[in-house]
C-alpha cells in the first residue's frame, strides 16, 4: 500500500513537471563556472531536478546508515551491560524497619 501511493505520487509529481518543461521550451544561457552554455529550459530544470535528487538520495542513504550503525552499537551495548547484570552479585535484600507498636493512649 505504502509503495503505491509513492509511485501514484510520483507519478503525479513527474507529469507536472513534464507539463511545467514543455511550457517552458525556450532557450536559456547559463553561466557555470564560467563556461556560458545555451540550453532549452526544459533540459535546465530536469537536469536541476535529478542533481537535486541524487544529492538527497545520498544524504538520506548515510544518514540511514549511520543510524543503523548507532542501532548496532548500542544494542550490542546493551547485550554487554546484561551479561555483566547477570554475572555479578544479585543485589542484597532490602532491610525493613523494625514495626512499631500501636500506642494505647489509655496508658501515661
Amino acid at each position: 500500500m505504502k509503495g503505491q501511493q509513492r509511485f501514484i505520487i510520483g507519478l503525479v509529481l513527474a507529469l507536472i513537471l513534464i507539463i511545467f518543461a514543455l511550457l517552458n521550451g525556450q532557450g536559456v544561457s547559463v553561466n557555470f563556472f564560467g563556461i556560458q552554455l545555451e540550453w532549452p529550459l526544459i533540459v535546465i530544470i530536469a537536469v536541476s531536478v535529478l542533481i537535486g535528487a541524487v544529492v538527497t538520495w545520498l544524504i538520506s542513504t548515510s544518514a540511514v546508515a549511520n543510524a543503523k550503525k548507532q542501532i548496532r552499537e548500542l544494542q550490542q551495548r546493551i547485550t554487554e551491560l546484561t551479561k555483566a547484570n547477570k554475572a555479578e552479585k544479585p543485589a542484597p535484600k532490602p532491610v525493613q524497619a523494625p514495626k512499631e507498636e500501636p500506642v494505647d493512649s489509655t496508658k501515661k
